[in-house]
């Protein structure tokens, strides 16, 4: 047996290399929604402990909820991503998308939080940041797919 491949043989396992790596990336979503809309309800529950008005023992003990929550959260992640493809597979469209999605997420809930604060909403910045939550929830797993299909795209290209 010859243990020398020949050029054929070499671009074959390479390509059949690239199949495997491309079909694991692709596999997973390149976050997982629970983690985005963790944030989204700790963003939440930040607005709603900081409106003008909410109690004190709301303010104290939601902060440290709130706090316990978000290191969880983070715990949470660490332990549970089985992979992570490295940076240089993100592709810019992968990250154009992402970037495009936070600011659909943040810019709308934003501008609701402001349009209701000015007609004197009460906790108007909590309401949007539960539809922010919302929306993450609702398009976080179609753009976390997407991602990771773009990343695959281009382990296959070999790029």
């Amino acid at each position: 047996m010859n243990p020398l491949m020949n050029p054929q043989e070499a671009a074959q396992s390479l390509a059949d290399i690239r199949r495997t790596q491309a079909k694991a990336v692709g596999s997973q979503p390149w976050f997982p929604t629970w983690y985005m809309v963790g944030v989204g309800l700790f963003v939440t529950g930040a607005q709603l402990v900081t409106e003008p008005g909410t109690p004190a023992v709301v303010m104290a003990a939601g902060g440290g909820v709130l706090a316990v929550g978000l290191g969880a959260l983070i715990a949470r992640l660490v332990t549970s991503r089985r992979m992570t493809a490295h940076r240089s597979v993100l592709s810019a469209a992968g990250m154009a998308g992402f970037a495009l999605w936070l600011a659909l997420s943040i810019g709308p809930a934003l501008a609701l939080a402001l349009w209701m604060s000015t007609r004197e909403v009460a906790y108007a910045r909590t309401y949007a940041a539960l539809g922010m939550s919302a929306f993450m929830a609702l398009t976080g797993p179609y753009v976390a797919r997407w991602i990771s299909r773009q990343m695959a795209m281009k382990i296959e290209k070999g790029v």
